[in-house]
Parts: C-alpha cells; structure tokens; sequence
C-alpha cells in the first residue's frame, strides 16, 4: 500500500544543516511511511529581517542558504502544503522569503524574545525545530540532483557582469566542491543509533576554532573553549580527553590546547562513543551546537552551559543534564558525578531516551510531518 503523503524536497543551498531534515525523510521512506521526491531548485531566497530586543525591524536582501524548502503533498485528496526549515545559528534574523513563501516555518535558533516582535502572521507561522546535527542515511537518492542544486543556485548569485564575474564564479564552484566533498564525510544515521557504555570515567571535550576572530562573538566562543580546556587538564589531568580540533588559528594562539583524539568525523565519533562524562559549550551566536544532539545520543553524561534556544521538548536540569553558569559550578558538577554514581547513571539513561524520543532525525521529522498533517 503506497504512504498518504509524499514530500518533495527542494535542493537547499546548503547541504551540511540540511542533511538532518532530509536524512529523517529518507529514513521516513525505508519504512514505508512516506513517499519522497527531490525537485532541482535554483533560486536564490533573498530576503531577511532581523529583529532587535528593542522590537526595532530590519529588512534586508541577504540570502539565507540555511534555510531549505519542502512540499507536504496529501496523496489522497491532493491538498498541499509548502514548508520551510531555518537552521541558521542567529536567533534574531529570520528568513522573510520563508514567511512568504511557506506554510509553516521551523526555525533552530528559536527564542520567544525575537519572536515575539514579528508580525502575528509570521509568529502564526514560526514553530520550534529542535536540537539537529549533520548525519546521512544510507537511503537517501538523487546525489546527483543535490549536488546541481548546491553548485549552480550558488553560481547564481556570483553573477554579476563586471571584470571580477569568472573570479567570482570560479571561487563559488571551488568552495561549493570544497562543500560537497565535506557532507559526504557525514556519519550515517546508524553509527548513532547504537552507544557503549564507557569503562573508564573519563572527561571529554573535544572542540574547534572558527577561521577568523575579528568577529566579537567568534573571539569569545574561541577564549570561553580556550580557558575551559586549561582548567580540564589542570583539574583532571589524568581524566581528561581532548583539546582544539588544529587549524591555522589554533596553531596561532591556543598551540598548547591542541586535542589528543582523533579528529576525523569517525574516529572522533568512535572516541566520543568512549568517553563517560562530556562537556557542552554554545555554537555561535549562542545557537544549540551539534555536540548536544551527538552527546545525548551516545547516553553520556552531559554537562552544560545553559542553553538560549528553546526546544519543543526542554531539557530539564538534572535529568538529561546538569547546567553550569561557572568555572567552578563546572568542575562542582564533573566531581559530582564522578562520586554519585546513581546519578551519573540516570542522567545517561535519560539523555539517551530525549534523543530516541525528540532528537533522531526520524523522531523528529515525524513529529513535523505529523503536526502539518492536521491541517491537509
């Protein structure tokens, strides 16, 4: 028997957030629950307002490549309904082409103070996605499609007749490739489906640098890592596994915090797999970074800076996790756990159960799919 509903996916600019959203849709269609299709889309979506705490609007013609677009088809009646996803890390900056353009739009970095300043009718709109990661399925089809979708919808916004056009072009087709080549290095959905359970008690943390510091937030995510990495190996230096991912600002000024495990995308997550208790810190702009999506689904025991986004579902203080505002609350909290075993216990257990229930891509795509449902 053939699924009520059919979802077309419209070729994102930007296949490393995307890959969350269409890796639950093709896991989706393995089981029979969906049928999925892949259109070729090519044109730009400009158009961004920002809000201000003041309430203050700004509209701009910027793109917004992590934002990526879908179809939910009703097979039976032929209803329809256009969809949008917003994975890009700013709380404040919305995609106005998604508003006009969707149905519904399901926004990572929510936060009820920007949104709040939007018009009811975007509000109306604007729903939380949730914690998402970079992940593949061995299921998903048109390769091809998704890679014309990426190079060409780029190159079109490279055109511009003037001397600089074929520079322009040639570096969007070399960082597009450069992209390409990066998304095919995700881990399959199935490596995190299944978790060990750790025989040693180690601390881990292992994290990266952005490419430039000339930016105030990118400078105070790099010494906020720098700082909690020295106070690892001071506190716990027989515990602790970790460091700075090296890369040319690493080499520059953080060369004594450079990581000592693997840092290749399988390695790393094998290492991760052996580590007990894990230390989370915010993505940019203080977006939910990939980390608590893949620490929650190897059960580890999650100990975290507190989170601006919310969830559908929240993460609760000691449940999933224990929060930390500071330096010493953070070693307060490794310490803790390292001695309440019991504890130590139910917060992997529970971390585990909120990524089978809300994180895993299927989960949670099936919970968006589901809710727009109601209405075709």
């Amino acid at each position: 028997m053939n699924p009520r509903y059919t979802v077309i996916i419209y070729t994102p600019q930007e296949l490393n957030h995307a890959s969350y959203i269409q890796t639950g849709l093709f896991e989706l269609q393995a089981k029979g629950m969906l049928n999925v299709k892949v259109k070729l889309k090519l044109g730009p979506n400009r158009g961004r307002i920002g809000v201000k705490l003041s309430g203050a609007l700004t509209h701009s013609e910027q793109l917004n490549p992590k934002v990526s677009y879908y179809k939910l088809i009703n097979n039976t009646t032929q209803e329809e309904l256009t969809f949008a996803t917003d994975l890009y890390d700013h709380a404040d900056q919305f995609s106005e082409h998604a508003f006009l353009h969707c149905d519904y739009v399901f926004k990572r970095s929510y936060e009820s103070r920007y949104v709040k300043h939007l018009s009811q009718v975007y509000q109306d709109k604007l729903f939380k996605l949730g914690l998402c990661f970079g992940v593949s399925s061995s299921h998903k089809t048109d390769s091809q499609l998704f890679f014309l979708g990426l190079v060409f919808s780029n190159l079109g916004t490279s055109i511009k007749l003037d001397r600089r056009l074929f520079s322009r072009v040639l570096k969007s087709y070399k960082t597009q490739i450069k992209h390409w080549k990066f998304v095919l290095t995700a881990r399959d959905i199935s490596r995190f489906n299944s978790y060990n359970a750790p025989k040693d008690a180690n601390v881990f943390f292992q994290t990266r640098c952005f490419a430039h510091e000339n930016d105030t937030d990118v400078k105070g995510i790099h010494q906020q890592r720098y700082r909690i990495v020295q106070l690892l190996k001071r506190e716990f230096p027989t515990l602790f596994l970790g460091g700075f991912v090296s890369s040319p600002v690493v080499l520059n000024r953080y060369d004594d915090a450079i990581t000592n495990v693997p840092t290749e995308p399988l390695a790393y997550l094998n290492a991760l797999k052996q580590a007990k208790i894990v230390i989370y810190t915010r993505g940019l702009a203080y977006s939910p970074a990939w980390k608590m999506a893949e620490y929650s689904s190897q059960a580890k025991v999650i100990i975290a800076e507190r989170l601006t986004t919310e969830l559908p579902i929240p993460l609760v203080d000691g449940q999933e996790l224990l929060y930390f505002e500071t330096d010493a609350e953070l070693i307060a909290n490794i310490k803790r756990v390292l001695v309440d075993k019991t504890l130590a216990a139910h917060l992997s257990k529970q971390a585990r159960l909120y990524f089978e229930q809300h994180v895993h891509p299927e989960q949670n795509v099936s919970r968006i799919i589901n809710f727009m449902k109601k209405t075709i």
